[in-house]
């Protein structure tokens, strides 16, 4: 038998349609937040980081009344040591600076001369902050006086002042002191020195004081005498 060839045929298959079912979300619109505003924070300066072997820099009220004064007390002797200085202001931009400290007895009862010891200048160095680590004597020094301490600038025709400092007697005498003077007129400067009552005077500088004090005393009384024949004039 004989088969005859079928002829060929095209099929064509169409892509199944699915159908899913939709679902439709709801989504609430986020609130708008709100924040406070941070706390306003003030801080104070840092305090200062002294050495644990010094004493914190102290102000110090004004010299006492001269009628507070003992001027019949034996008048005493002091060692006064002046150490340090930290934070000096530049004064003197031709020479460079020479730093240098007095250190005066604040008589109250009008001495004509001035008990006074003075350092040798800081020419080389740190000159912002000298070191000058010298003692010197004062002699004579009633109890109740102050001792006023002097920072000056040395240049060529003279000195600039940068600074000073009066130091109370009730707080060198009698136990003496030892620590940081705060020097007004220089925000930051400070001057380390040490004050070490001695015992009583010596008789050569008793003996000048008195004389000085006799001296004092005729010159008033010229001057009395003077004015009174003036007046019946």
């Amino acid at each position: 038998m004989t088969y005859g060839a079928y002829p060929p045929q095209a099929y064509t298959y169409g892509a199944p349609q699915v159908t899913y079912p939709t679902q439709q979300y709801a989504y609430q619109q986020a609130g708008a937040a709100t924040y406070a505003q941070p706390p306003m924070v003030t801080y104070n300066a840092a305090p200062q980081i002294m050495p644990a072997t010094m004493q914190p820099p102290m102000t110090y009220a004004a010299p006492p009344p001269a009628s507070m004064v003992n001027m019949q007390a034996e008048p005493q002797k002091l060692a006064v040591s002046i150490l340090q200085a930290h934070g000096l202001a530049h004064m003197n931009n031709f020479t460079g600076d020479h730093p240098y400290v007095t250190c005066e007895v604040k008589h109250l009862q009008g001495f004509a001369h001035k008990t006074k010891v003075e350092t040798k200048p800081v020419t080389e160095g740190d000159t912002s902050n000298p070191f000058w680590g010298e003692t010197h004597m004062l002699d004579p020094w009633h109890p109740g006086e102050p001792l006023e301490f002097s920072v000056y600038d040395k240049g060529l025709i003279g000195s600039k002042t940068e600074g000073k400092v009066v130091l109370s007697p009730e707080l060198f005498y009698p136990n003496g002191f030892s620590g940081m003077l705060l020097i007004s007129g220089l925000p930051h400067a400070l001057l380390h020195v040490i004050v070490r009552p001695l015992g009583p005077s010596s008789k050569e500088a008793a003996a000048e004081l008195e004389a000085q004090d006799s001296s004092r005393k005729k010159k008033n009384k010229k001057l009395k005498t003077k004015k009174k024949q003036k007046g019946c004039c």
